[in-house]
């Protein structure tokens, strides 16, 4: 759905309802998918997986060497710009590493350990600790490329 048609469709929604529906259009097909380990660096090959409590979270981070975590909130603009670009990269780097994201407002113990204070806040957890964070919207090709050094130097497989 283009920005366009997303217009077109209600004139009375706010830029933020049409962001969304763009941006779930984008992901759509993208949630997480489980099979068996082929030697990446997951147990469960993720793309890109939304999670709801603290103990979701502790299931991925067990099971997976790297970890991206996108903190965000419901009604900030620049997580619903940053969404779909993580959502494309987690599909692209799918198996390598476990790309989800925690809404601060659903599962605030998340922002708090890490000490989130700004979204979109970006996580890399190698080996169940966390070794670095992005703040705000970061274009997809700066994103892609961080992603992929990050896994080289993890050493969990390229694409």
């Amino acid at each position: 759905m283009s920005v366009k048609d997303a217009a077109k469709e209600s004139r009375d929604d706010d830029i933020g309802s049409i962001l969304d529906r763009i941006a779930m259009d984008f992901v759509k097909g993208s949630r997480v998918i489980e099979v068996e380990s082929r030697g990446q660096c997951c147990k469960t090959i993720y793309g890109f997986k939304s999670i709801h409590s603290l103990k979701d979270f502790i299931d991925v981070v067990n099971n997976c060497k790297v970890v991206f975590v996108l903190v965000t909130t419901t009604y900030c603009p620049y997580c619903r710009m940053f969404k779909p670009v993580f959502a494309k990269v987690a599909n692209e780097f799918r198996g390598s590493a476990a790309f989800i994201e925690a809404n601060a407002d659903y599962v605030p113990e998340i922002a708090m350990e890490f000490g989130v204070y700004s979204t979109p806040t970006t996580i890399v957890i190698i080996d169940g600790k966390a070794v670095d964070a992005l703040l705000g919207y970061i274009p997809y090709q700066y994103f892609r490329g961080y992603v992929e050094n990050i896994l080289k130097s993890a050493r969990c497989g390229e694409n």
